[in-house]
């Protein structure tokens, strides 16, 4: 069996070469955030913990799904192959043994290749890493084989299981039938199926309404995961879908006398698995950027509108170095300025959790924003229970909903926060705010800071009133542009996410477009067969033209459908109001690059594939 693999790996590697590049990718993509992951953990680097864990819960998802899909698309391919050999004699479980043993082949020879670099691959988002302030400079990352072993654990099982399911049909018929149907598809799906496409577009649907329901960071990001469970669901149905609207413009175009045009109709409704192949990695493309930026588009625009908002000062006082405490209760006593409130970033970890179930990693680091001075009329956070007006005593501290709905804590509970890792405090919740996003999750009294924490000089003075602070060595900037700077600030810290985020999609990008060329040029035979019968190369690229359009454009609406209920309860959720949410110049992007792979990945195999076959 394994001599025959191995023959069959050699004469079928140019649709077995797709698997090949697919999985070197994804073992590197997976190897590098488990380096990434491990790293944090024994390097007590919450922050990259956090993140990495972030990542993994999307990259292992998508990975997973485009593995799945390239070794179902390459099998596919090779039914008429597989009929043969059950016609000869072949059973089922020979026909599996086959095709587990080539799974085998390729992973054992295409995972060492891209482990290995991905072990290495962590280093180049250092850069990003110590100017986001998730590590400490000089942080080294570890390196081991646990991330290896982990990449392979995950993708091993999902390749043996596409191929499994590639070849079910064929290994449940007898060998008649499996010669008799080995080349023909059908547009229907199981019942089982079926079910599963019709419950995810129902979960997809009401987890869609959550920001509805829930308001805040933790509903948007309760709603967002609607858009891969309903991409999930075009995925399971994309074949009906594909095949009735296909079957639709055929229709329409009946009494056309376009030839290429109806061959194009015909091809995609007698081929709709293949199609469905290709449509949903550029519509998973399109949906995963677009909810990704529009999620931190949205974020950034909330920060902004809640900064505002909450905002009662004329002026924003700042300093290159800080403002000290003397030029404070100078500005205090300027005639012109009414009321001053200092206001402080102090870093810090925080358990919401008292029972220490994780050790150290119980603890997560955030900032706290530390007022000196009464902030009524100069800062609004918002609140809903309790009042800023109790944040007097050493042990108080006022919390966001979004923090203390995830811990279903309220006014009069208590957290831990700590400064060193020795040293832990307990403080007791006096009020709870909505302007989270613009104000942080949390404010306490800088007077009850212990005094080594205590800031030497406040980064802002919000201040009522209007006076030249020029002589004070100090500089005033109007609430509008403070809002836009924070907004920038806000952006500029998800530089790390953005980054990840564009690995992910190149790699999404790669597949969609290696499974367009790898369906396509299988077409040979099928290209070969048109010319025989008198369809000339001009009407035979204008089909894959049409084919590439429909393609394109049945991507486009997959993913755009799929995105816009998240983007949409994310942006009612956190700015108040209807929209879509979506990064426009970003999407456009996203957008062209799905018709330029559509357009190259299937036009330029296509007319390779004719040219080859009229010079023979």
């Amino acid at each position: 069996m394994w001599s025959f693999a191995r023959s069959a790996v050699r004469a079928y590697r140019a649709s077995l070469v797709g698997s090949f590049l697919i999985v070197v990718s994804a073992a590197a993509l997976l190897t590098a955030n488990g380096v990434l992951m491990e790293s944090g953990l024994r390097g007590d680097e919450s922050l990259l913990v956090a993140a990495a864990a972030s990542f993994a819960g999307t990259a292992v998802l998508v990975v997973e799904l485009v593995v799945a899909s390239t070794f179902a698309s390459a099998l596919r391919q090779r039914n008429a192959q597989f009929a043969l050999l059950r016609a000869v004699g072949a059973t089922p479980r020979q026909v599996r043994s086959m095709v587990t043993a080539e799974v085998v082949i390729v992973f054992a020879l295409a995972a060492p290749l891209g482990a290995i670099p991905g072990l290495f691959a962590g280093q180049l988002l250092m850069p990003a890493l110590v100017s986001g302030g998730i590590v400490p400079a000089g942080f080294d990352l570890v390196i081991s084989p646990l991330p290896v072993l982990g990449a392979l654990v995950l993708l091993f099982p999902t390749a043996l299981l596409a191929g499994v399911l590639a070849t079910r049909k064929i290994t449940k018929v007898s060998p008649t039938e499996a010669v008799r149907g080995g080349s023909a598809e059908s547009s229907g799906i199981s019942p089982a199926r079926r079910i599963t496409a019709i419950v995810l577009l129902a979960a997809g649907i009401v987890i869609a309404g959550t920001p509805f329901v829930v308001s805040g960071t933790a509903g948007s990001a309760a709603g967002a995961t609607s858009a891969f469970l309903l991409l999930s669901a075009a995925a399971l149905a994309g074949p009906v879908i594909v095949g009735a609207i296909a079957r639709r413009a055929a229709r329409a175009t009946r009494s056309s006398r376009n030839a290429a045009a109806m061959l194009a109709l015909v091809n995609t409704r007698g081929f709709s698995r293949r199609l469905t192949a290709a449509i949903i990695p550029l519509a998973l493309l399109l949906a995963l950027g677009t909810v990704q930026t529009g999620a931190n588009h949205t974020t950034v625009e909330a920060t902004g509108v809640q900064l505002r908002a909450g905002l009662g000062s004329d002026l924003i006082i700042t300093s290159p170095d800080g403002v000290t405490a003397e030029q404070a209760a100078a500005v205090a006593s300027t005639p012109g300025i009414d009321a001053v409130v200092a206001s402080s970033m102090v870093p810090a970890e925080v358990k919401l959790d008292l029972e220490d179930e994780f050790g150290d990693f119980s603890w997560e680091q955030t900032g706290l924003r530390a007022v000196a001075g009464s902030t009524s009329g100069l800062m609004d956070a918002k609140v809903t229970a309790g009042s800023l007006d109790d944040l007097t005593g050493p042990d108080t501290i006022a919390v966001s909903s979004d923090s203390v709905f995830s811990a279903g804590k309220n006014v009069g509970d208590t957290i831990e926060l700590r400064f060193d890792e020795d040293t832990a405090v307990s403080r007791t919740i006096v009020a709870v705010y909505d302007r989270g996003l613009g104000f942080g999750d949390y404010i306490l009294d800088e007077s009850s800071l212990p005094a080594p924490n205590r800031p030497a000089a406040a980064d802002q003075l919000f201040a009522l009133g209007s006076a030249d602070l020029s002589s004070l060595g100090l500089q005033t900037v109007s609430v509008d542009d403070y809002v836009q700077q924070t907004k920038k600030g806000a952006a500029g810290q998800q530089q790390f996410g953005a980054i990840l985020l564009f690995v992910l999609i190149f790699f999404i990008a790669t597949a969609a477009a290696n499974t367009l060329v790898m369906l396509t040029s299988s077409r040979k035979p099928e290209f070969a067969l048109l010319q025989r019968i008198g369809t000339t190369r001009a009407q035979m690229s204008a089909m894959i033209l049409i084919e590439s359009v429909f393609v394109m454009a049945t991507a486009l609406v997959i993913g755009t459908l799929a995105v816009i209920p998240a983007l949409g309860g994310m942006a009612y959720s956190m700015l108040g109001v209807f929209s879509l949410g979506i990064d426009w110049p970003v999407y456009a992007a996203l957008a062209g690059a799905v018709v330029l792979i559509a357009t190259i990945g299937m036009v330029i195999p296509a007319v390779l594939g004719t040219r080859s076959r009229t010079r023979a």
